[in-house]
């Protein structure tokens, strides 16, 4: 039997035992083989095995989305995530953007090192995600367990958004040498071990850069 063969037979309706079925509601079979007789028969007629359950991914324990505000128009999954946000660390008025810095900044992102880089030595970064941080863990200690949405915001979304939320996954993963890269080993050290799911969402990173 072909491939082609094989597909168009496991494709389709079945009956309740497996059968795949014509459109007249009559059992299909390969080549010419019936129930009864086996003429011309393969060897695999009968209903068809029962399909391997997928794998779902597990539900997130705490999801960091990174957003930048001049974006908050435009529609998508995350376009509401501030409504749904547990925490929402804003970073536009307190933290110059990196570009404002350094001209040559504008067209880079967060997926540069230099750009972290400057972000993270920004005075008063460090200490804002090692308090969310906190925050996170108190919210894990509650009696009772729900998901986690943790926002972090800037202007545009590609530079201090995104580096802090890179940041504060390393940390709330628990993985202690990533977060060591952004001066935060000691947040993390309490998460380590804790083998809490983690999702990192960049809702405007790759967008093109906002002229304003």
């Amino acid at each position: 039997m072909t491939t082609e063969n094989a597909m168009a037979y496991d494709v389709g309706p079945r009956d309740s035992v497996g059968w795949k079925l014509h459109d007249d509601g009559t059992r299909v079979h390969r080549y010419t083989c019936t129930i009864h007789d086996g003429q011309g028969c393969d060897g695999r007629c009968g209903p068809l095995p029962a399909a391997d359950p997928v794998e779902e991914a597990p539900v997130p324990d705490v999801t960091i989305v990174s957003i930048g505000r001049l974006h908050d128009e435009r529609q998508g999954e995350w376009a509401d995530v501030l409504q749904r946000a547990t925490i929402a660390v804003d970073l536009r008025e307190n933290f110059r953007d990196p570009h404002k810095l350094k001209k040559e900044l504008r067209t880079l992102t967060a997926h540069d090192q230099v750009v972290r880089d400057i972000v993270m030595d920004t005075p008063g970064v460090r200490q804002v995600l090692a308090g969310t941080a906190l925050q996170i863990g108190g919210y894990l200690a509650g009696p009772t367990a729900a998901p986690i949405i943790v926002v972090t915001q800037c202007a545009g979304g590609r530079h201090r958004a995104a580096s802090t939320a890179m940041a504060l996954r390393a940390v709330v993963a628990g993985d202690v040498e990533e977060a060591a890269a952004y001066g935060l080993a000691d947040a993390a050290e309490q998460f380590a071990g804790r083998d809490l799911v983690v999702d990192l969402v960049h809702r405007d990173l790759d967008k093109d850069v906002v002229d304003r």
